[in-house]
């Protein structure tokens, strides 16, 4: 059950870092989105973040 869910996290995670690279835009990223939510049909997808933002915005400098 859990190998479609880390195999989707990890292309989503390839398509991000593409995207911050600048070799796809942000409109592919989406449409690739889309296309790995159909393929792999992950079981956490009701909590998935895919309008284009990655994390929440939060970033941690100190402990």
């Amino acid at each position: 059950m859990l190998t479609k869910e880390v195999e989707y996290r990890v292309c989503k995670w390839l398509l991000a870092n593409l995207e911050r690279d600048g070799v796809i835009d942000s409109g592919e990223t989406q449409l690739a989105l889309k296309k790995l939510q159909e393929h792999f049909e992950p079981p956490f997808l009701e909590v998935d973040v895919a309008d284009g933002e990655i994390g929440d915005g939060v970033n941690v400098i100190e402990r």
